[in-house]
């Protein structure tokens, strides 16, 4: 499974997303832990851009396994 990651274009920060849908950033020697939203969970790194957390924690096939089941229950 390749798990989704970017890189923050001006410090090149490493958001990485992990399998407990956790943000690992990674930024030099420093690294932290933080929500989808956000929000710093543990680690030295005690900041990071809330937007990138949100867009690696964005989880599309889980949205996509929603809408699908929705419309099957439309279609009945």
């Amino acid at each position: 499974m390749i798990r989704r990651s970017t890189r923050h274009p001006f410090t090149r920060a490493l958001y990485e997303l992990q399998a407990d849908n956790t943000i690992l950033v990674t930024d030099g020697d420093k690294q932290g832990l933080f929500d989808a939203a956000g929000r710093w969970l543990s680690g030295a790194l005690r900041e990071c851009d809330p937007q990138l957390c949100v867009w690696v924690g964005n989880n599309p096939e889980l949205q996509q396994k929603v809408a699908d089941s929705h419309m099957a229950q439309l279609s009945t």
